[in-house]
């Protein structure tokens, strides 16, 4: 069945005139007539094949955790900056303070910055200059945020993030990938997320097998909740609070279904409100999400760790008998934690 839809796919992205041009540009830049640059210190990339969210700003911040924790390395985090105002090189912290808000730094930045706060942060379209300059300011290795099709960029490991939820794709517009399931032999690790239903993930990876190559080390981890952090005061609450209660869970992330999840699972009566991909936030957005919270009868508000940056300030400012929350989430290993460390500590 799944060579089937393999071939299905791969029809798909014969008649694509994108998926050729992504195909031509990463097989020029595999035989040198396109030019990549190494900014002289050890690169991590973390990417996807897919638009949208795969787990992948979980996966970052563990790795510069792990870095900075396990290692003693003085990490930057490179990220394109999605939807900033800003252009160019904004160094968002610089391992001790942060310099730009999150207007300039985009929503995922400001979270690397205020959630790896050791950590240097650069936003950069050009990964290859904010490299540099990330060594520049004293990093000895690099973590690229969402960089598997940045290739001008040499990496020295390249992690390559599959979402088991959703069914492999062809590219789009047809589909929702970026570039044709091919492009997954460059990958050196291969990580299978949201990895905690058994049989679904091994009908992705019979999809991916015949793609991957290379030398792949296959993890599976899932992302789950880990506390719940009051803005109001910064106070944590357990997961097991929500048992019974009546929550609205509110984001703008792509893929919202894991925070729906998690609280479902933790034993709450979840009203969804969706905001869009990135969407922004404002004074009378959060008048009217806490407007219709009081009307659903939700005793409290649950928001992502990616929305709070942009959203704090708001709910901080109106007032209202319902106290908001921030879903605090870790990363778990299901297979493959220990060879996924030794990838990493390889470079080192």
């Amino acid at each position: 069945m799944s060579g089937l839809r393999n071939n299905f796919m791969a029809l798909l992205d014969i008649i694509n005139p994108y998926a050729y041009i992504m195909l031509a540009r990463r097989w020029m830049y595999r035989r040198g007539w396109l030019k990549s640059e190494h900014p002289g210190i050890p690169v991590i990339s973390i990417g996807n094949l897919s638009m949208g969210g795969s787990g992948k700003s979980p996966l970052v911040m563990d790795v510069a955790k792990y870095l900075i924790a396990q290692c003693g390395k003085r990490v930057a985090i490179v990220s394109r900056g999605y939807r900033r105002s800003s252009k160019g090189f904004v160094l968002v912290s610089d391992g001790k303070t942060i310099l730009a808000d999150v207007d300039s730094s985009g929503d995922e930045a400001q979270m690397f910055a205020q959630l790896v706060p050791q950590a240097i942060v650069i936003v950069d379209e050009d990964r290859v200059r904010g490299a540099k300059r990330a060594k520049a300011l004293g990093a000895e290795i690099v973590v690229l945020d969402d960089g598997y099709q940045h290739l001008r960029i040499q990496r020295d490991l390249n992690i390559l993030l599959v979402d088991t939820r959703r069914a492999l794709s062809p590219v789009i517009p047809f589909g929702r990938f970026r570039e044709p399931l091919y492009s997954a032999e460059d990958a050196d690790v291969l990580v299978l997320s949201h990895a905690e239903d058994k049989t679904r993930t091994r009908r992705c990876w019979e999809q991916l097998e015949p793609n991957c190559k290379a030398e792949v080390i296959g993890s599976t981890l899932q992302t789950v909740g880990d506390a719940l952090i009051s803005v109001e005061n910064n106070s944590s609450v357990e997961l097991s609070t929500l048992r019974g209660r009546r929550v609205m869970a509110v984001s703008s992330v792509a893929s919202p279904q894991s925070l729906i999840k998690m609280l479902e699972e933790a034993g709450a009566e979840v009203i969804y409100r969706n905001l869009g991909d990135h969407a922004g936030y404002s004074r009378a957005l959060v008048e009217t999400i806490l407007r219709g919270a009081e009307g659903s009868g939700a005793e409290m508000i649950i928001t992502t760790q990616k929305d709070i940056v942009k959203s704090r300030e708001y709910f901080l400012r109106v007032e209202s008998r319902i106290p908001v929350f921030v879903l605090s989430q870790k990363i778990e290993f299901l297979s493959g934690e220990r060879s996924f460390y030794a990838a990493i500590e390889r470079l080192l």
